[in-house]
């Protein structure tokens, strides 16, 4: 018999049994739902948490802290005039020590940095201040950044400042200047600080957004300008040149983590993003795989499913299985016609399965809203190929289920097949 001849007369088998085909199908298509939705969640979580990193920090950069004090022991440590001072600080030095490192580029101290007031007219106002060290890009309601870096002179203000410091919109902010005042720590009780005034334009509006961890509505300044201050603050009080963190970027064509490695042996602390990447990546895994564990185990089930029903299906057709063979029929024949009957149930639960699943995508703006995130966040990804590929495997799968049935049709004997009622 031609394939073509045994697919079709397959096919009509499963129609004369409408109700069992599709009870086993739908069987099946619990576990590819389950899997595909599976698969689909863990592709959005893991594009979610790629995008939260890129908008947390630059993927190239690095963040070296002084080396933390690993011993286990809690007993005070001997005093040492030359050190004390100088634990949990950096340096001129440490930065010089940095710069011999192969792949370290820019580096840039983390200037800690106050501002007494802002103001822009005659009412002053409290307010944050820092710096932005790396390339990571800002949410902006107006305005725009070269290289998502903030040129020296200008500020990026929070979009919650509009209203107080006189702007109708975000727009109407952009080429305005606004003064911070700044002063020195360290005044006698009751005596007046020392201050300066810094003048900035504005060159851009900040605003929250769902994929930045850490907002803080505050004046973000470039890192020229957040020196000019830090130098200022710290002028003849004996805290210049210490630095509680550096941020290293790392020079295009160097792998971030060998990096990282060679700073760290220079007895460094160092943190990456990609490092909070990959724990938050094997966080989702577990999850995806566990979830899509249960639908493997349906799958499983279902496979019995098959077994027991191409089983039936052998001993009701035992008479026209004899026939076939007083015909002409090859035992590899009817071997075929049960196994391409055991696919078309494979195949009708996975599309059944993958069909259902892909249609949960139209929850994604639901899902978006209810978890409070950004506007188009899609947490539910499919993709095509997996579809596909689950669907063959499914009837791969049921190939392989249907075989002892198979088996036994073809071993059928046609004088024994016919004698049967």
């Amino acid at each position: 018999m031609k394939t073509r001849d045994i697919i079709r007369r397959a096919g009509k088998s499963l129609r004369h049994a409408k109700v069992r085909t599709l009870l086993t199908s739908l069987a099946i298509s619990v576990g590819a739902f389950t899997v595909t939705v599976a698969l689909a969640a863990g592709a959005g979580g893991q594009a979610y948490t790629d995008s939260l990193v890129k908008n947390n920090g630059d993927q190239r950069s690095l963040t070296v802290f002084p080396k933390a004090d690993d011993s286990d022991s809690d007993a005070p440590k001997v005093h040492d005039a030359a050190t004390s001072t100088k634990q949990g600080v950096l340096t001129d030095s440490d930065i010089e020590t940095l710069r011999k490192v192969k792949g370290v580029g820019e580096i840039t101290p983390a200037y800690n940095i106050s501002a007494a007031y802002m103001t822009r007219g005659a009412e002053k106002y409290d307010t944050g201040i820092a710096m932005k060290v790396d390339r990571t890009a800002m949410p902006l309601a107006a305005g725009s950044l070269d290289d998502n870096q903030i040129p020296a002179g200008e500020v990026v203000i929070p979009d919650s400042y509009l209203d107080a410091l006189g702007f109708k919109d975000a727009k109407a902010a952009i080429g305005k200047t606004l003064t911070v005042h700044v002063e020195k720590p360290g005044a006698g009780f009751g005596a007046a600080p020392e201050g300066k005034d810094f003048t900035f334009k504005i060159v851009a509006v900040g605003k929250k957004s769902a994929t930045v961890l850490h907002y803080t509505a505050e004046l973000n300044i470039s890192t020229k300008d957040g020196k000019a201050i830090y130098d200022y603050q710290t002028a003849g009080a004996g805290r210049s040149g210490q630095y509680y963190a550096l941020t290293v970027r790392v020079k295009d064509g160097f792998e971030v983590q060998e990096v990282k490695e060679a700073i760290k042996a220079k007895d460094y602390s160092v943190f990456s993003l990609q490092d909070l990447q990959q724990a938050l990546f094997q966080f989702i895994d577990v999850i995806k795989w566990g979830v899509a564990g249960f639908g493997f185990l349906a799958i499983l089930a279902s496979v019995f499913g098959i077994i027991n029903t191409q089983y039936i299906s052998v001993l009701e057709r035992t008479q026209q299985i004899g026939l076939m063979k007083a015909l002409g029929a090859r035992r590899r024949d009817v071997g075929r016609l049960f196994r391409y009957e055991a696919a078309w149930v494979g195949f009708l639960g996975g599309i059944i399965g993958t069909g259902l699943a892909v249609s949960t995508s139209l929850l994604n703006p639901w899902i978006a809203k209810t978890l409070d995130l950004e506007p188009g966040t899609q947490l539910l990804l499919f993709n095509p190929v997996t579809s596909v590929v689950l669907v063959a495997s499914l009837m791969l799968v049921a190939v392989a289920a249907g075989y002892f049935p198979s088996r036994k049709a073809a071993k059928l004997d046609p004088i024994e097949a016919l004698r049967t009622e």
